[in-house]
């Protein structure tokens, strides 16, 4: 039914009215743009942070007073009557735990302006407060100087290790940051390590920050009494990961005084945990694009079917004409269904590409990697060709069932 003859008709038909036929394709553009631009966006982002938590290691779990995505208010009240998790809580872990490769109590403060000589950047970067562990727990390499000891946690010391960002902006020239004071909001700090550059993950840059002894950052920048700290902790391998968790979580357990049966009043996430997290997330997402566009579809559908009965109804003369020389039902209604189809493929194809360009722009803005979702894709074009012949098909056999002596004494 879709001949080259019916589809070069198509084209001609579309050129011969392009402001109606062009207003028409919007709705099929806004529909298949909404959905594809969620899809791609969501897919970058999802890829992104699968390839953050991978660099994780399956062996690693953190625990925190609130979960990293919450979906909904209702749980809102329960997680904010948590008491706050406390240096103290983490070092009794620490101490007592035996399963542990390594457990580093972590806090991220932000914005952080970081000065040296006459440079000074903007509040764009972030300051890490943390212990001797965080290279282990994060996978992460000092490429010059040393990284964070015990002794600088415990005595709280006024040093820190900087992010390669950091470097390239307040260091100009290829200077040595090793041993150099810098100001980070008010404070001086001896540089004391630069670690390895990383690049971008979890939609942003992985190099941005400093940093300093947990001990140090609530010495000046936090009060504990109001704040939460971040427990991470990597198991010694993934044989052993069921039972860590289990050892850190029942030692926690115990110094926040939780009662035997009650659930805990902390999160505990890891991998997987996260993964689940963020699938939920989309999830409702999708559900939200998918809504948009079956809204707009719907519409640009009724546009189909409004242009082509109108087309039938201007075209009367030429189905009289065509009838006349021979044309069969079958001929007539294939050149309107086509029509329909076409029109409806043109506005899919371009909503596709505006959807895929834009989600990966916003991709690009989070430093997420690029994303073409080919499934959805596939499913945009299949879905508008059934907008096509759905809404087309009335038309197209309003078309073929006119009588040709009738079709052509109309004017």
């Amino acid at each position: 039914m879709l001949s080259r003859e019916n589809i070069a008709q198509a084209f001609e038909a579309l050129r011969a009215n392009k402001l109606r036929s062009s207003l028409t394709l919007l709705g099929i553009i806004v529909g298949v743009f909404s959905i594809i631009g969620v899809m791609t966006a969501l897919g970058a982002l999802t890829s992104s942070i699968d390839q953050s938590l991978s660099q994780l290691g399956s062996e690693t779990f953190t625990i925190k007073k609130w979960p990293s995505i919450q979906m909904g208010g209702s749980d809102w009240l329960k997680y904010m009557k948590r008491k706050q998790i406390t240096y103290e809580q983490i070092r009794f872990v620490r101490q007592t735990a035996s399963l542990p490769l390594a457990v580093s109590a972590e806090h991220t403060y932000a914005p952080l302006s970081v000065s040296y000589g006459n440079e000074t950047s903007d509040p764009q970067f972030y300051l890490q407060g943390s212990d001797d562990n965080y290279t282990i727990n994060h996978n992460r390499d000092v490429s010059k100087g040393r990284m964070l000891t015990a002794d600088d946690v415990q005595y709280a010391r006024d040093v820190t290790v900087l992010g390669q960002d950091i470097v390239d902006r307040v260091f100009k020239n290829g200077e040595d940051p090793l041993g150099k004071t810098v100001r980070m909001n008010g404070h001086n700090y001896t540089v004391v390590g630069v670690f390895e550059k990383k690049g971008g993950g979890m939609g942003q840059s992985q190099d941005g920050f400093a940093l300093i002894p947990i001990t140090n950052e609530l010495k000046y920048f936090i009060q504990e009494s109001e704040t939460s700290l971040q427990m991470t902790v990597r198991a010694r391998n993934k044989n052993l990961f069921d039972e860590t968790q289990d050892e850190v979580i029942g030692a926690l357990r115990s110094v926040r005084g939780v009662k035997p049966g009650a659930e805990n009043d902390f999160e505990v996430e890891n991998n997987t945990s996260l993964t689940l997290q963020f699938e939920s997330f989309s999830k409702y997402l999708s559900y939200a694009g998918f809504g948009i566009s079956a809204i707009a579809l719907l519409a640009a559908s009724i546009g189909i079917m409004n242009i082509m009965l109108v087309s039938v109804t201007e075209r009367t003369k030429e189905i009289g004409i065509r009838k006349a020389m021979g044309a069969t039902k079958t001929d007539i209604a294939g050149q309107f269904l086509t029509e329909a189809v076409v029109l409806c493929e043109i506005g899919g194809v371009i909503g596709i590409a505006i959807g895929i360009g834009l989600g990966n722009l916003i991709a690009v803005f989070i430093h997420a990697s690029v994303y073409v979702p080919t499934v959805w894709v596939g499913i945009g074009l299949g879905v508008c060709s059934l907008v096509g012949i759905v809404f087309g098909l009335y038309p197209a056999l309003k078309a073929a069932n006119m009588s040709p002596i009738d079709a052509l004494r109309f004017e």
